[in-house]
């Protein structure tokens, strides 16, 4: 009997049990109820910080479509728009962008185009199509004879996602009425969207490499506007043997312009 105990104790040894809790168990279904400690599960924990940010008046939240809608409404000018997106506070995205990126170009233009959300140089500058890919933009249209002064441009979003990523559904819900708003107020003849802000205005789930090439009437306001979907600069530069598609968008372009 003593040799038995003695392996035991030096297996428990070997496999570093070296304390003892009590000499006898312990039915801890039987134990008093409020000897147990109550957990909360992840979301109700969450769930009672939320009620108490709200409580305290320290959540901040993104407003309502309605609201977005009703402001963009009462703009009768670009100009009014412009001030009415500085002034909005109603998107988290703006509390972390540098800039707010409106407009280039000229407003009274027959091409509007369309950039996706901001780069961290448009970010940084506060204009859409900044950088590379504005210059390389700027050489596209010159190069079916539209010059510096012959479009106009204004970006998707109007602040940049943090660290460059999509914008959610909702970021893209709060934002839209803006850039529809202006779209209807600049009242182009032509829509050119690049890249990635052909779908969410074009309301599809295809990617620009199907979007791309394909024509689509689009109403805003009283007024429909074709629109052409074309791959971005920055796409371009990185994949330069897509400029053959490109240059047939552009084709197609120039053609309807000429209409």
């Amino acid at each position: 009997m003593t040799e038995n105990l003695k392996t035991v104790l030096d297996f428990y040894a070997e496999a570093g049990i070296d304390e003892v809790i009590g000499d006898t168990p312990i039915n801890r279904f039987e134990l008093p109820a409020a000897t147990t400690t109550q957990r909360r599960s992840p979301l109700q924990r969450s769930s009672t910080s939320q009620a108490t940010q709200k409580a305290s008046g320290k959540q901040t939240s993104n407003a309502t479509l309605s609201d977005v809608t009703a402001l963009v409404n009462k703009c009768s000018s670009i100009d009014e728009l412009h001030k009415a997106l500085n002034d909005f506070n109603g998107c988290s995205l703006k509390k972390l962008a540098t800039n707010t990126v409106f407009a280039l170009g000229n407003p009274e233009a027959d091409l509007m185009v369309i950039d996706r959300p901001p780069s961290s140089e448009g970010d940084r500058s506060g204009m859409p199509f900044a950088g590379p890919s504005g210059n390389l933009l700027t050489k596209m249209l010159a190069s079916i004879g539209i010059k510096e002064d012959g479009f106009y441009a204004s970006s998707l979003i109007p602040w940049r996602p943090p660290g460059g990523r999509a914008p959610t559904l909702e970021e893209q819900m709060i934002c839209m009425p803006f850039i529809k708003r202006h779209i209807e107020l600049a009242k182009p003849k032509i829509l050119l969207l690049c890249g990635e802000a052909a779908a969410p205005l074009l309301e599809k789930k295809s990617g620009i490499n199907r979007l791309r090439g394909q024509w689509a009437q689009m109403t805003f306001g009283t007024k429909s506007i074709p629109a052409i979907p074309i791959f971005h600069p920055s796409f371009l530069m990185d994949h330069p043997a897509s400029k053959k598609l490109a240059w047939s968008d552009l084709l197609e372009l120039k053609a309807a312009l000429n209409q």
